[in-house]
């Protein structure tokens, strides 16, 4: 009895990806020329920073979808943006707006500044999420 309850203990800790989820971003109006569309997914204190689940993928249509496979459960936030000039970044204009199409889940906005996590986070669990943004 001791050894199976062993067992399963050891079996639950050696398999997180168990408890984790796909998170798929579905990313609308993007310019369908192959210019790459950049995507992450962000803890709070990964926001508007470098993050550790990003991907990228041309634009060959105006949606592009960028899937995350076992993220484990928790708060997170997507950022994208498309590079319209090929140089890796999101570029900004001399006030510090972006000055390439981008956007963040929930269609956070900021007032005078970059988005407030809180206003884009959304909660993964062991279920399948889709987060649709909208190119700006």
């Amino acid at each position: 009895m001791r050894a199976v309850a062993f067992a399963l203990l050891a079996l639950a800790i050696l398999s997180p990806a168990a408890h984790a989820a796909d998170v798929t971003l579905r990313i609308r109006d993007a310019e369908a020329d192959g210019r790459i569309v950049y995507a992450q997914l962000c803890t709070q204190a990964e926001f508007l920073s470098r993050c550790r689940l990003g991907d990228r993928q041309a634009a060959k249509d105006d949606i592009v979808t960028v899937l995350f496979k076992d993220v484990p459960p928790g708060t997170y936030a997507a950022t994208v943006f498309q590079d319209m000039n090929g140089n890796a970044k999101l570029d900004r204009d001399m006030y510090g707006a972006p000055s390439e199409p981008w956007a963040v889940s929930r269609d956070a906005k900021g007032h005078m500044g970059p988005p407030a996590f809180d206003d884009a986070k959304v909660t993964v669990t062991d279920a399948p999420l889709t987060l649709e943004l909208d190119l700006d």
